[in-house]
């Protein structure tokens, strides 16, 4: 692969993806491997090697070439976590179709997408952020980068979990304040 189109830094081993550069773990008892990842990326050789390295830190992956794909394997691939989809070997066209088609459906809005690239001008950036991306991360990416995505499913569910308790505590208290009979 030529210099500077590298798809990620550093080395990756079972166990060693849940460090940062300095040397705390942030796993945080979350377990990665039920972290389903569809990674789009239309360059076979860094899908192929990313693919790699999302598997050496226990997430599920599956790996489509193009927006078209993603777009089949969300409504056919049962549910996705993260999805992990790269800017410039895809057209950055291709790129913005498949967050324009995720973000205004309820059932896939959820969906972190976080996008990557050796793409780094603020206002492509901006762009995707603006249009629904979670994130933007710089190739190559680092092991501790994507050791650490699964904090993006996790900050979902918490939040999810946070309206449930509140819900219900709101139900308990309409129950105190209304008693039957």
């Amino acid at each position: 692969m030529e210099k500077g189109k590298e798809i990620f830094t550093g080395e990756a081993s079972e166990g060693d993806c849940g460090i940062s550069n300095d040397g705390k773990n942030y796993d945080i008892s979350f377990d990665r491997s039920e972290v389903r990842i569809l990674l789009c990326d239309s360059n076979v050789d860094s899908s192929e090697e990313l693919s790699t390295l999302l598997r050496r830190c226990s997430y599920q992956v599956t790996a489509v070439s193009s927006s078209r794909d993603a777009i089949h394997a969300l409504h056919t691939e049962g549910s996705v976590d993260i999805i992990l989809a790269e800017v410039l070997d895809l057209p950055m066209e291709e790129s913005m179709k498949l967050l324009n088609h995720i973000m205004p459906r309820n059932e896939l809005r959820h969906i972190p997408v976080i996008m990557f690239s050796t793409h780094d001008e603020v206002s492509v950036v901006l762009k995707f952020l603006e249009l629904g991306a979670k994130d933007y991360i710089l190739k190559p990416l680092r092991v501790n980068e994507v050791a650490l995505l699964w904090t993006h499913t996790w900050r979902r569910r918490h939040k999810e979990w946070q309206r449930k308790l509140k819900k219900e505590e709101q139900i308990e208290e309409e129950q105190l304040a209304n008693p039957p009979g």
